[in-house]
């Protein structure tokens, strides 16, 4: 009897919460900030211009949004599976807290291999030495160094 007093209060919670909330976040600025450069990049599609949008940003910006969410929730689980682990002195939860935490460190070490990789991509090539000629024909012996001297003889 309890349980069904305790989903219908948390039901009549989330009736009067979730609308506001969702409408909360409609009108947050950012989500203005995006129709108006959806906006701007359709007039100026029809304008036949083409300038640098926005859409990077919203894109990097809510891909953090979502790795942020998801790092919260596996420590969540984690820190929760370790609780009951302790409670219950229970080797099962325990495994599963160990599991838990070995996802995580590989969910990390997948960001910062990620984030290595960007970084990357984003360099500029540098040429290390100039064009060297490889070809015999190519090289002037009159001009140039010898490379290698005998010592001895």
């Amino acid at each position: 009897m309890g349980i069904i007093f305790f989903i219908l209060i948390a039901g009549a919670w989330a009736a009067f919460l979730l609308p506001s909330y969702l409408d909360s976040r409609r009108d947050d600025p950012s989500e203005s900030t995006h129709e108006y450069a959806v906006t701007k990049a359709r007039l100026g599609a029809l304008a036949g211009s083409e300038e640098p949008l926005a859409d990077e940003y919203y894109a990097a910006r809510a891909s953090q949004v979502r790795r942020q969410r998801v790092f919260i929730a596996m420590m969540a689980a984690a820190l929760s599976s370790l609780v009951l682990a302790v409670m219950l002195s229970s080797y099962l939860w325990l495994g599963i807290s160990i599991f838990i935490d070995v996802l995580i460190g590989t969910y990390i070490a997948m960001l910062l291999y990620l984030r290595q990789q960007a970084a990357v991509r984003r360099r500029t090539v540098v040429p290390l030495q100039p064009e060297v000629p490889t070809e015999a024909e190519d090289l002037d012996i009159d001009v140039a160094a010898p490379t290698v001297r005998i010592i001895g003889g």
